[in-house]
């Protein structure tokens, strides 16, 4: 099975990483991201080094574990924007909510494409595309419940689906990979 977020935003760079991990940090986890990663040139997956303090699955927390998910940054097109702002202008809806504002003015979409395979991609992915969204003051959309989210809002959301998903799993269903080194 796979999950899908998408995050909204304007004026992605580099910049951004070590703050965008700071916030990751606040999930009860320390996180690492590959050495070389860049907004600028990565396509395809993206490894973490995570160690949880706070799974439901006590035996899983405190090791470094190895998972990641995929990530695609693309430029989001002019036109698209123009084109749906304009249909919402001239549906008789003037006023943009706050969440439609931020969209009209994004530039930047991130894809986070989120697989089963691995127990703790569901948690990294929710909590990085809530972290960058919220760093970079953007607008996360889960594309499988079709809810928008922006601001605490999304901390609070990532924290709950992440928790209440990991209380489903039964101990001996975790799938899960100990951290040996980067590989690439």
């Amino acid at each position: 099975m796979g999950f899908e977020l998408s995050v909204q935003l304007k004026g992605l760079n580099d910049k951004i990483i070590p703050a965008w991990l700071a916030e990751i940090r606040k999930f009860n986890m320390d996180v690492d991201i590959y050495p070389n990663f860049s907004f600028n040139n990565h396509s395809g997956f993206l490894p973490f080094k995570i160690v949880t303090y706070d799974c439901p699955n006590r035996s899983l927390n405190n090791i470094e574990l190895l998972t990641g998910y995929e990530l695609f940054v693309n430029r989001i097109e002019e036109s698209i924007k123009r084109q749906s702002l304009f249909t919402k202008l001239f549906s008789g809806q003037k006023q943009l909510s706050p969440i439609e504002k931020k969209l009209s003015e994004a530039d930047t979409e991130v894809i986070f494409k989120i697989s089963a395979r691995d127990s703790f991609e569901f948690r990294i992915g929710w909590y990085s595309a809530a972290s960058l969204a919220l760093l970079c003051d953007g607008v996360l959309t889960d594309l499988y419940e079709g809810v928008q989210l922006e601001g605490q809002e999304m901390i609070r959301r990532a924290h709950e689906v992440v928790l209440e998903d990991e209380r489903l799993i039964k101990e001996n269903e975790w799938r899960v990979h100990e951290f040996k080194e980067w590989l690439g």
